[in-house]
């Protein structure tokens, strides 16, 4: 007999939030990566300036700037929440602090501490590499947090019926543990593609995102060591209960994601749309994130979104447009050329997904199979990204998890067309909807798709395998000999598990669909695709360092023999630990750090 098994959580009052924050409103958080620099943001309760203290790993040699405390006015609690949530007592604006620190040197690690009143908060950070150096990044979509996440499970389709059930944990516990993932991950940077809030213009989603992002302690704090780069999704352009998408109140929505972020600059005529889209060379790749969340004419097949007004459109607000002959599209284009040029691979992230089985995938409109917010439209922008061979494009919108290929040439510099595949992903499983495909909708590009291809394993009433989960995906990029480049696509799950006693909530686990894919990079800014398959997959050791183990996990598409080794510095065998003959499929092994004597 199926079970389904929840976990209890007691509900909190949302002011908990804010206990022993005396000093900090926002915990510092890193922005804007570079070789040469690094910007520190955090909010304080009140306008103290504050201090960055920094140093190199190793160094004595500590520099000390001061911090000049703004109002945010942006991210005032509105009247509504003031009256339902805080019954006329809502906090005062808070004061932003923001510190570039500069003239470093590329790919090192820097020590920080900030001081806020009597709060300190210490980190560390490494600087941007200079030059082509390995790399691992990490991109999820659609955590949309608010307070009343805790206690909600997600509807969950279920794959062989014809049903929806409730997630086996709640979204506050299942973004939580994404996040814990990542962070053991120790990835370079962390992209986000949109929805980060369920309401951009509720405030109290915003410090529930913060909550979970930043911490009192530098070591638990995700954003206060990996720098998150994110792009606008619709929710940030939502104002919640007051105008919803609605003018002026979608341009106060997203006025608090501006306010929390800062991106390279995009050089808008339109200083309003800094940090809407901007690019991030880092290291053997390009990023691009665009903001298309809007596209004139309003409710046209070429709009994203029917309810909001953007910059071309009567009473609009300054959401970009970004079809052929916008300000946006000329400034992909010139990034799209640099990267083809300069970098390895290019990656292009932003919210609608435009490939898709989901409730988005329907084409524009507002009849029966046809939706509001359709991602369609944004399929006007593959012959660009074909054009320059972007490798992937990393989305959201639809919460299900899909990766499709769309086959085409790409031109290099001199006009030669060459066979080219681009991947587009639609990851929006950060922390909240868990959805299945939608009846009607059309995605013949479609090769993976979690709730088809990757079946449930029950026993005894509990899952102990497969399904769809809250996730990411995780990118590692990395050198195999002087002109050739790989970048590996994991897409990465975290299983919940329950004791089998009890039936009860114990533990979380990463683990990997069966969908890796693999990039090939040339010398000379060429990118080339192949569909390598090599036999095995290697992933990086976890945790690393380790205290008292290592986890081993390989991957083999054929049966064979292995043997797995351990060697020093030297190159000299240490200790072999595992050896024999295995089935294809995945495989763990684990090292304690002793030697084939048993000393460590």
């Amino acid at each position: 007999m199926l079970r389904i098994f929840h976990i209890q959580l007691v509900t909190w009052v949302f002011s908990a939030i804010l206990i022993a924050q005396d000093d900090f409103r926002v915990f510092p958080y890193l922005q804007h990566p570079a070789p040469d620099a690094m910007s520190v943001l955090w909010f304080s309760e009140h306008p103290v300036p504050g201090s960055c203290t920094y140093w190199k790993e190793g160094s004595h040699l500590r520099i000390t700037l001061p911090s000049d405390p703004i109002p945010a006015e942006a991210i005032r609690y509105s009247d509504w929440e003031d009256t339902i949530y805080f019954e006329g007592d809502a906090p005062s604006i808070p004061y932003l602090h923001s510190i570039r620190i500069e003239n470093l040197d590329p790919g090192t690690i820097y020590e920080y501490i900030i001081t806020q009143g009597t709060t300190v908060f210490r980190s560390d950070f490494r600087t941007a590499p200079e030059g082509d150096v390995p790399i691992r990044f990490i991109a999820y979509a659609d955590a949309e947090t608010e307070p009343e996440s805790t206690g909600n499970f997600a509807s969950w389709a279920d794959p062989l019926k014809d049903s929806v059930r409730y997630y086996l944990v709640d979204q506050t516990t299942g973004y939580r543990n994404n996040l814990a993932v990542i962070r053991s991950r120790e990835p370079d940077l962390v992209f986000i593609a949109g929805d980060l809030v369920e309401s951009g213009g509720e405030q109290r989603d915003w410090d529930e995102f913060w909550r979970h992002n930043t911490n009192p302690s530098g070591l638990l704090s995700l954003a206060g060591r990996v720098p998150l780069m994110a792009a606008p999704g619709n929710h940030e352009y939502y104002e919640g209960h007051m105008d919803g998408y609605a003018q002026p109140g979608s341009e106060r929505a997203v006025k608090r994601f501006l306010t929390y972020f800062e991106f390279p600059p995009n050089h808008s005529p339109n200083p309003e749309q800094q940090d809407r889209y901007y690019s991030l060379r880092y290291g053997p790749v390009t990023c691009i994130v665009l903001d298309l969340c809007n596209n004139s004419p309003n409710g046209s097949d070429w709009d994203t979104n029917f309810r909001l007004l953007g910059e071309n459109d009567t009473l609009g607000g300054n959401a970009p447009d970004f079809g052929p002959g916008s300000i946006q599209y000329g400034w992909l284009e010139e990034r799209l050329a640099a990267s083809q040029a300069n970098s390895y691979f290019t990656f292009v992230f932003f919210h609608h997904a435009p490939y898709s089985s989901g409730p988005h995938g329907y084409p524009p409109g507002e009849d029966i199979h046809q939706d509001y917010q359709s991602g369609v439209p944004v399929r006007m922008l593959t012959p660009l990204f074909m054009k320059y061979g972007v490798d992937a494009v990393i989305s959201g919108h639809d919460e299900m998890w899909e990766r499709s290929e769309v086959p085409g040439l790409e031109m290099d510099p001199d006009g030669e067309g060459k066979e080219h595949t681009i991947h587009f992903y639609d990851v929006g499983m950060g922390g909240d909807g868990l959805r299945g495909p939608y009846e009607g909708t059309d995605n013949p590009f479609q090769r993976f798709l979690v709730h088809r291809d990757v079946p449930e394993i029950w026993q005894d009433g509990i899952l102990v395998d497969g399904g769809k989960h809250y996730g990411h995906l995780e990118v590692n990029i990395f050198q195999v000999d002087g002109d050739t480049w790989q970048a590996v696509l994991e897409p990465v799950y975290v299983f919940p598990k329950f004791s089998e006693q009890d039936s009860t909530y114990a533990a979380y686990e990463r683990r990997v669909y069966d969908d890796r894919i693999i990039l090939t990079g040339s010398s000379g800014g060429t990118v080339h695709q192949k569909d390598l398959t090599p036999n095995m997959l290697l992933s990086a050791c976890y945790p690393n360092p380790f205290s008292e183990k290592t986890f081993i996990e390989y991957v083999l598409r054929l049966q064979t023999d292995v043997r797995i080794g351990i060697h020093d510095l030297q190159g000299r065998l240490v200790r072999v630990i595992e050896e024999g003959f295995r089935e294809e499929g995945v495989h763990h092994s684990a090292w304690d750090g002793r030697d084939g004597t048993g000393r460590q």
